[in-house]
């Protein structure tokens, strides 16, 4: 779900004193698989452990930015040092020889674990804030599951098929580097290169405990007092001291801040540009567009309160003034929507060779198979059983590929279609009897999500970078122009649950394969068999299926606010679910309710998007000015930005990607032994935290019953 700093170089990456030329064949100098068990309990239960932590703060992150934080190298690392402590140990289910190959299966399930989480920060909160899913206050936790089973398996089933296409046969053609899962795998290389020393695990480990207990800890305490130890807001302490002129900053969300230890974090794992990007998205949305839109009467704000004159809301949704006298948080959504839906499209478009060499290879394969069974001769293929998975023909740069994984150990071909098959047939019924959602739109959402995951490998491998959330977009527009002429027959409601429950498992299947796709590839280099890195990730879905739902569940009747479309204030801005809402409203419109100004404004935007999107790609291409890429703002992000109100979440990031580039200045050595155990217990840790906070408010002994309020704008807190 987050933006990922491009980890690995596209052609070469030296680690120590080797270097590597191809990151295309399995890596040398990892240890064989030996055939033993590497499926193993304490494998399944690290990984599930260090996925529910991810798990718990992509939620937490996701409701409150939008964003979330990648588990591939975290899982990698701190997979390690657990299991590297009791290799030695003489307790049962935990002891003995851990290698390279079981590290690869706690990545697995880790990332299991969080493959589906995308839709409790998109399409599910978006249903419920209109009262699609029954009760505006939640909906039934057995209905949760069903979505997230659906959305997380169907991804799953066709990852197999997908890995064969863009990890073993397309992948140099395409430029496949996949820069987390390349990172990992020479990160599990290396941890396993000198099994003396565990020193630096221990002290990593070390460090990560020590943060995610302070995490804990803090994000608890704090929301006692959190007017003073959480979020400050210096333009409040200026009003408070008597400059009430100050009033109308206030207003646009200037200048706040937190000090969450999971934004701080965040900022800190994804670097300058992306933290700069969303910055500048904020400063163009609260500094500059919205204040020229009350200006100029395009968009118009509402009193927030009578005890405070002058102090106004431009967050407010109402959809009988959504043409005539928008607020400016919905004006300025539709420029940032379709900025990020062109930057994306855009992405996408500039790959079309890659597509077409996509389409040149199943056109191959599919004369192959037909040559095949009428017995004509139809390539040098290689014996059966050499491993070898690709053709000889060596048309358009496609090379054979060596599996390094034996045919006894793969994954069969009934396993995955079987999966496939089970969700298939549960969309078909679960989707138009639970929802009434016609078979065919079902059939094509299913579609769409195969097809979407295509897209999105193909950008996250190349680029480090999902786009899924500008990607989902485009279900949403496709599937609303053929249900906006239904609208009339099926009526409103009927046409707005078959869009954003569509868009929820196309969405979420593509997110999920992405993934999985992403560990494939880290297996891969490492040599890891397929068959029970398969099934590892099976058990993290599993767990990511029932442990999901019951966090998003237990959030949001922490914070009502989160599911509550018309309030004024909340403790979490829900970026994504407001896009998501919104458009499902207006694609099912006979028009689109966006004012004259916005759609200008939504056109200079594209173009903007457009072109930053072009010029990063070329400059990521230049041997001479690739370093100049880093000033160059992602329109994604920028967008992102955009639908987030106020400056709070911007400015946290900021500091935090401030705080580590200042660390890796003038502590290079302590830097690079425990940077990422820090940011990495922060972010988990706050995650954690905010499920134990929640618990408080549930049970009424919560920092909103027994805290105080000092130090909050307007009271609010």
């Amino acid at each position: 779900m987050s933006p990922l700093p491009d980890l690995v170089p596209r052609d070469s990456v030296r680690v120590g004193e080797s270097e590597i030329d191809d990151l295309f064949l399995p890596l040398e100098g990892v240890e064989p698989y030996d055939g033993g068990s590497i499926l193993t309990v304490r494998a399944v239960a690290t990984g599930g452990v260090l996925g529910s932590l991810i798990c718990c703060s992509n939620v937490y992150l996701g409701l409150k930015t939008g964003m979330g934080a990648d588990a591939t190298l975290f899982a990698a690392i701190f997979g390690f040092g657990i299991l590297k402590l009791f290799e030695k140990s003489k307790l049962p289910l935990i002891s003995g020889y851990f290698g390279p190959h079981e590290n690869n299966i706690v990545q697995a399930t880790a990332l299991g674990c969080i493959g589906v989480s995308f839709i409790f920060i998109s399409g599910i909160p978006a249903l419920i804030q209109m009262n699609l899913l029954g009760a505006s206050t939640g909906a039934d936790y057995g209905l949760l599951v069903g979505l997230t089973f659906l959305a997380g398996f169907w991804g799953l089933a066709f990852t197999v098929p997908l890995r064969n296409l863009f990890v073993l046969k397309m992948a140099r053609p395409l430029g496949l580097v996949f820069p987390a899962a390349t990172a990992s795998a020479l990160t599990i290389r290396a941890l396993h290169a000198n099994r003396s020393d565990n020193a630096a695990s221990r002290r990593n480990l070390v460090a990560l405990s020590i943060t995610f207990g302070v995490s804990l800890v803090w994000t608890v305490v704090a929301s006692y007092a959190p007017g003073i130890l959480y979020t400050w807001n210096l333009f409040w302490w200026i009003y408070k001291w008597g400059g009430t002129g100050i009033i109308s900053a206030i207003s646009w969300g200037w200048l706040s801040w937190s000090w969450s230890p999971s934004l701080l974090g965040l900022g800190a794992l994804v670097g300058p540009n992306p933290a700069g990007s969303l910055l500048l998205g904020t400063i163009l949305a609260w500094g500059i567009i919205g204040p020229i839109t009350v200006h100029l009467g395009a968009a118009s704000g509402l009193p927030m309160s009578q005890k405070y004159e002058g102090l106004m809301t431009y967050n407010a949704f109402n959809p009988a003034t959504f043409v005539t006298d928008p607020s400016p948080r919905y004006w300025i959504l539709w420029p940032a929507v379709f900025m990020m839906l062109a930057a994306s499209l855009t992405t996408i478009a500039m790959e079309a060779k890659s597509y077409g060499r996509l389409a040149r290879y199943g056109v191959r394969q599919i004369r192959q198979t037909i040559a095949h069974h009428t017995g004509r001769r139809f390539s040098r293929a290689q014996p059966a059983g050499q491993g070898l998975v690709a053709d000889s023909s060596n048309t358009e740069g496609d090379e054979m590929v060596w599996d390094p994984v034996p045919r006894q150990y793969r994954v069969r071909w009934w396993e995955w279609l079987g999966l496939g098959i089970i969700s298939f047939i549960l969309a078909m019924v679960l989707l138009p009897v639970r929802f009434s959602v016609a078979a065919d739109m079902t059939v094509l959402h299913l579609v769409l999500g195969f097809l979407w995951a295509i897209a999105v490998i193909q950008v996250y491998g190349s680029a480090g970078i999902s786009p899924i959330a500008s990607v989902s977009k485009g279900s949403q527009f496709l599937t609303g122009a053929i249900l906006r002429n239904q609208v009339d027959t099926i009526g409103v409601d009927a046409a707005a649950r078959s869009n954003l429950i569509g868009a929820t498992i196309s969405a979420g299947a593509a997110q999920a394969a992405a993934e999985l796709i992403q560990d494939f590839k880290t297996g891969f280099l490492l040599g890891t068999p397929t068959r029970p890195q398969y099934y590892a990730q099976l058990m993290g879905m599993i767990m990511s299926t029932l442990l999901a739902p019951g966090i998003f569940l237990l959030f949001t009747r922490a914070f009502p606010c989160i599911l509550d479309a018309t309030g004024q204030y909340c403790q979490f801005a829900t970026p994504s679910v407001t896009a998501w809402r919104v458009v499902t409203v207006g694609v099912l419109q006979p028009v689109m309710p966006i004012s004259k100004s916005s759609w200008i404004t939504s056109i200079v935007f594209v173009i903007f998007g457009v072109s930053l999107t072009a010029l990063k790609s070329r400059l990521s291409h230049s041997s001479t000015h690739a370093s100049w890429n880093v000033y160059i703002p992602s329109p994604s992000i920028v967008g992102l930005a955009m639908t987030m109100p106020g400056s709070n979440v911007s400015l946290t990031i900021a500091l935090g990607a401030v705080a580590s580039a200042l660390w890796s200045r003038y502590g290079k050595q302590s830097y690079a032994m425990y940077f990422f155990a820090v940011a990495a217990g922060a972010v988990s840790g706050e995650g954690v935290g905010n499920v134990v906070l929640s618990i408080l408010q549930i049970t009424q002994v919560g920092g909103s019953q027994l805290g105080t309020k000092v130090g909050c704008m307007a009271e609010l807190c």
